[in-house]
């Protein structure tokens, strides 16, 4: 039997290993099903925190019956993301068949001031990041740049009654923005899903902590949102067989008051295990 089971695991592996590289190749077209593995394996690079959460996002709203959702990047700086954010959902949307509506949040002018060592000031300034506002615009096709202070920003796109939000960058390098921009998790439940795939740029390397910044910012909204909470994606590094530091910095936001939350969303293709 130990022989059985070590000739099935070595048979498995040559098998996953062949597969992947034909993938690579472009002599095998990739599975678009969650958890999107041999997608993620075909694209390792060009925002694949980006691609992944949009893709989940968009099949765990087709399941739920969603027409149109939102994805949003907070933190916009150049531009760079946003456009391949864009590009991103248009994809998403082929695949699903989900609108995606896209959004981009930033003051325009650059990081605001620290205001303390929140802020992790050690590493960035006021004015950081800035924006050449009409160079990005002429580069995108249809995402929204809502341009201001985040904790204005964020009241007028809730007000807009936007789809339902489903993925979340949130590069906003700051503590105190970082807890502005959470702000939106505290809307209606028609403005968001009863879960958001979160990736979060700024809480890997030297400077950073659990007492400071994004990873801050998380802490403290936990800590004060009963009903509603952010909670790390664990695994997700065995989940896509990838080793990339990416799947270490993406996170799901609860909404355990929504409606919808126990409602099956098809992220999970086992319902059998047979006696064998």
């Amino acid at each position: 039997m130990a022989l059985i089971r070590l000739f099935n695991h070595i048979r498995m592996r040559l098998y996953y290993m062949l597969r992947r590289n034909l993938i690579r190749a472009g002599l095998r077209a990739p599975v678009y099903r969650y958890p999107f593995t041999e997608v993620m394996q075909k694209y390792p690079v060009g925002r694949p925190s980006y691609r992944w959460g949009t893709l989940c996002a968009a099949a765990v709203a087709r399941q739920l019956g969603y027409e149109r959702i939102s994805v949003i990047e907070f933190g916009v700086a150049g531009g760079s993301g946003l456009v391949k954010l864009e590009q991103l959902a248009a994809e998403a949307e082929r695949i699903t068949g989900v609108g995606i509506d896209v959004y981009g949040f930033d003051t325009g002018v650059g990081l605001p001031r620290p205001t303390d060592y929140r802020d992790v000031p050690q590493l960035w300034g006021e004015g950081d990041y800035k924006m050449d506002v009409d160079l990005l615009k002429s580069k995108l096709t249809s995402a929204n740049l809502l341009l201001g202070p985040v904790s204005e920003t964020v009241s007028e796109f809730i007000e807009l009654s936007p789809a339902p939000v489903g993925f979340i960058s949130f590069d906003m390098d700051l503590y105190s923005s970082t807890m502005d921009a959470f702000k939106l998790f505290e809307a209606e439940q028609s403005a968001l899903m009863p879960r958001i795939v979160c990736y979060f740029d700024d809480i890997m390397g030297y400077s950073h902590s659990d007492f400071t910044g994004e990873r801050l910012a998380i802490s403290d909204f936990n800590d004060s949102h009963g009903d509603r909470i952010i909670s790390k994606i664990y695994g997700l590094r065995d989940i896509l067989r990838s080793e990339k530091i990416w799947t270490d910095m993406m996170f799901m936001f609860h909404a355990f008051d929504h409606a919808r939350y126990g409602e099956f969303d098809g992220t999970n293709q086992i319902s059998d295990i047979p006696l064998r």
